[in-house]
Formats: C-alpha cells, sequence, structure tokens
C-alpha cells in the first residue's frame, strides 16, 4: 500500500470519528436540554366550557407535578385520572412546548334528578350517569322515578323513556309535574294534587307533553284522577266523583 492510499484511509477513519463524536455529542446535548428548567412543567392550562368541576379541581385530579421535565409526563395516565370524574364527559391532553401540558375538559350537564324507592337523590345526565348524590333536588329539573341509584360514574340502565319525557318536560309543564315514573305502559306523569297522566311510550314525547299542557289549561280539572294523553290527539280523562 503506497503512502497516499494511507492517507486516504486514515483520512476517511478520521472523518468517521469526528462525524459519530458529533452525533452522539448533540444526542446528549438533546438528552440533557429536555431535562434542563428551560423545558421543565410551568403550568397545567385547563381549557373547555364551564361546568361544575372547576380549573383548580381539574388540575388536581391531573396531578402533574410544575418543574417535572417535559417528556417524563404521562399524558395517558393524566387522561385516565381526570376522566374517572364523574362530571367529565371527555378529555384531551397534550404537550405544548416549552413547558406546558394542556388539558381539555367537556363536562356533563346535569338533566334530570333522580329519586329511589328509599328517597335518595342523585343528578343524572342525558344518558342516565349518575353525576353526584344531592340531599334536595334540583327544582330547575324534572324528576324521575328510579329502581336504584348507584355511585356516581354508574349509568342507570333502562331509564331511556324517563329520559326522552323528562327533556319534552316545559317550564310551564314542570310546576304541574312531580315526578316521571316509568309503568308497564309506559310513562306516567305525577301531577300535583294526586293526578296521573298516562304518556305511554312516546317517540319522543312531545306531542303527548303538548296535549297534557291542553288538558290542564282547557279542562275542568275538578274530580280527574287520570289523564291519558298515550294517543295524544285523543285524550281520555277519568274522574272520581268521590274526590269532588
Amino acid at each position: 500500500m503506497n503512502g497516499g492510499d494511507r492517507q486516504r484511509r486514515e483520512g476517511r477513519g478520521l472523518w468517521w470519528a469526528w462525524t459519530l463524536l458529533l452525533v452522539a455529542v448533540v444526542a446528549a446535548g438533546g438528552f440533557v436540554a429536555t431535562r434542563t428548567g428551560l423545558l421543565d412543567v410551568d403550568r397545567v392550562e385547563v381549557v373547555g366550557p364551564a361546568g361544575r368541576l372547576s380549573a383548580e379541581q381539574l388540575r388536581a385530579a391531573a396531578e402533574v407535578r410544575v418543574g417535572v421535565p417535559m417528556v417524563e409526563v404521562d399524558l395517558g395516565a393524566i387522561d385516565r385520572r381526570v376522566t374517572a370524574l364523574p362530571w367529565v364527559a371527555e378529555v384531551g391532553v397534550e404537550r405544548e412546548w416549552p413547558g406546558t401540558i394542556r388539558v381539555s375538559v367537556s363536562q356533563r350537564v346535569p338533566v334530570v334528578n333522580g329519586v329511589d324507592p328509599v328517597g335518595g337523590l342523585a343528578l343524572l345526565d342525558r344518558t342516565g350517569i349518575v353525576l353526584e348524590w344531592t340531599a334536595t333536588a334540583d327544582t330547575g329539573l324534572a324528576t324521575i322515578r328510579v329502581d336504584a341509584l348507584g355511585p356516581p360514574g354508574s349509568r342507570i340502565p333502562g331509564i331511556e323513556p324517563l329520559l326522552r319525557a323528562a327533556e319534552a318536560v316545559t317550564p310551564d309543564l314542570g310546576r304541574w309535574i312531580v315526578a316521571l315514573a316509568p309503568t308497564g305502559d309506559g310513562v306516567r306523569a305525577e301531577l300535583v294534587g294526586g293526578v296521573d297522566a298516562e304518556l305511554g311510550f312516546g317517540e319522543d314525547y312531545r306531542d303527548e307533553m303538548r296535549s297534557l299542557a291542553t288538558v290542564l289549561t282547557r279542562v275542568v280539572l275538578t274530580c280527574l284522577v287520570t289523564i291519558d294523553v298515550s294517543i295524544h290527539e285523543s285524550p281520555v280523562l277519568l274522574r272520581d266523583e268521590s274526590r269532588c
């Protein structure tokens, strides 16, 4: 091997050595940089429509410590912890470099009071999820009767007709209806004064509620026991003279 070949080989070897050293330095620098104060968590930002849970409560549930390296934050674990809250419907978690963890939250909305046979009360969302046990009913919401109330976060099965009927209750009817209860023939509205309104099985119960409102405002209510609006075009009234 002549001197020129030897020099070229040595030059190539030196070039590769410097290249590998540069790559190692860059990789080490990147590793160190992600663990310096420049890329630590500076804040946890909670975004989304206002709801029952405050931003402070949601940050506490996220359990992200300010000052930890951004790359060490487990986004999936944050999602699971926040989603476990009964009031939370959906969660999105992302890193926003250099130092923010953003938690986007959609909260559930109570639509009815649920009451069990022993008088237990809870707020339910539109899918039948128990949001929170309460001591008193929310007077702004309709009340439905259920067989049992599970713990917050659980869903009550088989109450879809009650939820649909509750959604159709207008403010004027809400003053008349004490509670909505399930029956073998659908849904019954228990009215003030001990009168029952049979609603049957409705697609969305809006027609049945309109028919009931018409009866309550245009018919003499003396001695009434039952108002059947399950066939909303032809309401039927049952009176009991002994109650007059």
